[in-house]
């Protein structure tokens, strides 16, 4: 593979890796985020792990569906990568988040946040 190639290919990495990254921070699923998009969570997947480029106006959809702008998708691009990769426990805290927000009485809110904080006294 040319060098050219090599440099394409990391670029869609870096931006895949930052779709990711904040797609997990905003507490999307691929789901919801791929359906505002407009693609398959399969899709959204190639595109978060690299494999198929994104263009520009896609990009762009993804950019507004998740409140940045276009340019924080290539900040830091060229740069070494020390961004630790996100993990399980990062992943299981969103995933307790998402599920609190579906919970609509406020009274099991309440009562959910109250087991949380005497589980974590006792620790």
């Amino acid at each position: 593979m040319s060098v050219e190639k090599d440099y394409i290919s990391e670029v869609d990495r870096f931006v895949g890796k930052k779709i990711y990254s904040l797609r997990l921070a905003k507490g999307l699923s691929r789901q919801q985020l791929a359906k505002v998009i407009g693609v398959t969570h399969q899709q959204l997947q190639k595109y978060e792990k690299g494999t198929n480029r994104i263009s520009v106006g896609r990009l762009a959809l993804i950019a507004r569906a998740l409140s940045e702008k276009i340019a924080y998708f290539y900040d830091g691009l060229g740069q070494e990568d020390n961004s630790p990769a996100i993990t399980q426990h990062q992943r299981m805290c969103i995933e307790v988040s998402r599920n609190f927000m579906k919970i609509k009485d406020a009274e099991y809110q309440d009562a959910v946040n109250a087991l949380v904080k005497s589980l974590s006294k006792s620790a």
